[in-house]
């Protein structure tokens, strides 16, 4: 009795130190993965890709997971207070899916997720996002490349909030930014800590 008492104690004890031990590796998003990848396998995380040819996109991924089908899966972590994505993330995420495709010479699908928590570490969401088409992002990063060589001029954004929050708005002088009255070159300045001559 005693003896069967024991192997019962050990059995138990084993169980929990497998549970505690497994539980310790898992990645700690998986409770927060979308239902499509929650018994998907973790293929790649914290790594850096490159496509070649014409044009070439290196991009380092967050955690790259493979599907039931087969095809790899993007998920994008995300530190922010806001809930939600931002066309920043898909931009990020098929630059992503090109420098993988292209490294790897796998499928990899055309949607993605993004994952994000506050700052104090409560996961807040889990976003999935369609990915932009490999040759408008070709076309994008070609588009990139001009404007940084100088062979094109850079257009405003249409979006006001975007002006709002970047440090070249007063060299680009937006149309709609003379007209709003709420928002004056003033107080750009007074936001950058910058004068307006």
């Amino acid at each position: 009795m005693r003896t069967e008492a024991a192997v019962g104690v050990v059995v138990g004890a084993l169980a929990v130190i497998l549970w505690w031990r497994r539980r310790r590796g898992m990645d700690p998003w998986v409770a927060v993965l979308p239902p499509e990848l929650r018994r998907a396998r973790l293929v790649y995380a914290e790594r850096l890709f490159r496509s070649v040819g014409a044009v070439s996109v290196t991009a380092k991924v967050d955690r790259v997971y493979r599907n039931a089908a087969g095809a790899l899966v993007l998920i994008e972590l995300k530190t922010r207070e806001a809930n939600r994505t931002y066309w920043s993330d898909v931009i990020e995420l098929s630059a992503q899916r090109v420098a993988v495709m292209g490294q790897t010479g796998e499928a990899v699908a055309d949607h993605a997720y993004v994952l994000t928590d506050r700052p104090d570490g409560h996961r807040t969401g889990c976003h999935r996002v369609r990915l932009k088409p490999h040759n408008d992002l070709i076309t994008f990063v070609a588009r990139r490349r001009e404007l940084l060589a100088g062979k094109i001029e850079p257009q405003p954004t249409r979006s006001s909030g975007m002006c709002r929050k970047c440090a070249f708005a007063w060299p680009c002088d937006p149309l709609w930014l003379r007209s709003d009255q709420r928002f004056t070159w003033s107080a750009i300045a007074a936001k950058r800590k910058f004068r307006c001559n």
